[in-house]
């Protein structure tokens, strides 16, 4: 077992930092803090040390996984080379006195990494180390999946490609049961089964591959929803592909430890998709296999407060902020992934992270502030659905809303999203500012004005100059990201393409670009304007930028009284 994992020099990780590891390993916060960067340079550093030639080089062809093809530009603001004293990619797993590390920088050439290994441990990276496997989950299963050579199945499911092989993980399990390679019958997944159970009860799954007769690999699940009494199996089974995400990414996490038994399994936000209640059988099914095959280490990236809450004395529980561990207690990680609810009328569940920007809108109406319990999810993926905050109305007797950043959609695309998260049918207040984020109002001409005590005129000018000094293609990638991101799982025939809506918009303008972003350049244009000017005072306004000077998100207080007031009402 690993007793710690260190990361230097890697996206978002800078110094290095060390993550103390246990049986089961749970990294929280909010989006961009360094989570993912940690399971992924993991993951990219162990797949490199594996595949590397006998001059410990690895091409960009050859790596099975890696975080971007971009692959020179994965160290932290710098550029990998090739140079001595360049700074490096470092992972170093450690075991009691026993370490294995690994440092990457460029080939000469560029055209691939150099994987330098050391350490005692040195001698557990093989041709066949199965020293790592990485779940960053599933956006959806393949249609069909004709059978893979074996060298061509592990590649892709070292790279994540979770949704195109996991009909072959399966084939695997029951070829390793059976001790056949040929399936002619579909052949049920008992462990398989046993373990998703522990999350979804009562599931089955079979797998079928007649090498002489099929061409794609069958596989079958059903659930105690879809059982009939009476019926044939063949009646009341369904194809794999037909499962929801939430529900595939627990069969990929079960189903990749029954296979590869790696020595770490690492899961990013396995949370998505899931009901809060869900997450909870997740976590308890996780530390209880990371009893049962104790050879197997978990570390988990996640944003969700239920799964954090649920998780025992088995899971090690660390805060990660700006790219480093936070020096806080796991009891005090825990508590700040909760919430305290006793005293409030309203649960604002919003999906930001840094909540100082919505406790200074609120702040603009004291005894409303009061009444609101602020949970951030941290990050627009995590906020649940409307069935899930329904039941939490119901059991706390509280109201709720949600709070999610426009990312530019325009109200028919709001429209489909408050459909798609079930809202609507909930009756669940929903509120997306007019702006991309709630940072945006914090921009506006009439803020400024009040800010800054200059005239309308001003105030739009120096607006106009905070949109210049942002570089313009990379505001439209920001654009085409966020906008493609908000509309993620929604039907193509309700929202429009990001390049069409950037038009509606008329960018690159403030309307197209993120709040957050905007606010820099407007401190940036400020300054500009008025240090070592007559008018050198009036940047006295910049520590008054993130209160609001004007009234701002009105719209934001009315839904917030409504809805207590119908929950009043309720009770």
């Amino acid at each position: 077992m690993f007793d710690s994992v260190t990361v230097k020099n890697f996206m978002r990780i800078s110094a290095d930092v060390k993550i103390p590891l246990g049986p089961v390993t749970i990294l929280v916060g909010e989006n961009g803090s360094g989570k993912s960067s940690i399971l992924r340079a993991i993951h990219w550093a162990i797949r490199c040390a594996v595949l590397r030639d006998g001059a410990d080089r690895v091409t960009l062809e050859r790596m099975d996984y890696a975080p971007s093809r971009d692959f020179l530009h994965l160290a932290h603001k710098v550029r990998l080379n090739s140079e001595g004293a360049s700074p490096k990619v470092r992972v170093v797993l450690e075991s009691g006195t026993d370490k294995l590390e690994i440092n990457m920088h460029s080939t000469r050439n560029d055209a691939g990494i150099k994987a330098l290994v050391s350490g005692s441990l040195s001698s557990t990276v093989t041709a066949t180390s199965q020293l790592t496997a990485y779940i960053p989950g599933l956006a959806g299963l393949s249609e069909a999946e004709s059978l893979l050579a074996t060298p061509v199945l592990h590649r892709r499911a070292a790279s994540g490609e979770g949704g195109s092989v996991l009909r072959h993980i399966l084939l695997g399990l029951a070829s390793s049961a059976t001790g056949r390679e040929t399936i002619e019958k579909h052949e049920e997944l008992s462990e398989l089964s046993r373990w998703v159970g522990k999350v979804f009860p009562g599931v089955r799954f079979w797998v079928k591959f007649d090498r002489l007769r099929d061409v794609n690999i069958d596989a079958k699940f059903l659930t105690n929803d879809m059982a009939q009494s009476g019926k044939k199996l063949e009646l009341q089974w369904r194809s794999l592909d037909m499962a929801g995400t939430g529900f595939l990414q627990v069969v990929q996490i079960f189903a990749y430890l029954l296979h590869f038994k790696p020595r770490l399994l690492l899961i990013d936000e396995p949370d998505s998709h899931l009901h809060p209640g869900t997450q909870e059988r997740l976590i308890s099914a996780i530390e209880e296999a990371a009893k049962e095959f104790p050879e197997t280490q978990f570390m988990l990236a996640t944003h969700s407060p239920s799964l954090v809450r649920a998780s025992s004395a088995t899971s090690k529980v660390l805060w990660m902020s700006d790219g480093a561990v936070q020096s806080k207690s796991e009891d005090q990680v825990r508590q700040r992934m909760g919430w305290g609810a006793l005293d409030k009328d309203l649960m604002l569940i919003t999906e930001d992270g840094n909540l100082q920007f919505m406790k200074n809108i609120l702040a603009q109406w004291p005894d409303l502030a009061r009444k609101v319990l602020l949970w951030p999810t941290f990050g627009a993926g995590s906020l649940p659905r409307g069935s899930a905050l329904a039941r939490t109305r119901k059991e706390l007797g509280i109201a709720v809303a949600v709070h999610r950043d426009r990312d530019f959609l325009s109200d028919t695309d709001k429209v489909a999203l408050i459909k798609k998260m079930e809202y609507d049918t909930h009756k669940i207040p929903f509120w997306m500012p007019a702006g991309s984020d709630i940072e945006a109002g914090f921009c506006s001409p009439e803020h400024l004005e009040k800010v800054f005590e200059i005239d309308r005129s001003d105030a739009i000018a120096l607006l106009e100059e905070a949109v210049a000094l942002v570089d313009a293609d990379a505001a439209e990638t920001d654009f085409n990201t966020a906008y493609q991101s908000a509309i993620g799982g929604l039907s193509k025939d309700e929202v429009s393409v990001p390049s069409k809506r950037w038009r509606e918009l008329a960018g690159p303008c403030a309307a197209t670009i993120k709040g957050k972003i905007l606010l820099t350049k407007v401190e940036e244009a400020a300054k500009k304007r008025y240090i070592g000017t007559t008018d050198a005072t009036k940047l006295r306004g910049l520590k008054l930028l993130s209160n609001p000077a004007a009234p701002m998100h009105g719209d934001l207080k009315a839904l917030l009284e409504q809805a207590i007031l119908t929950q009043k009402q309720r009770s």
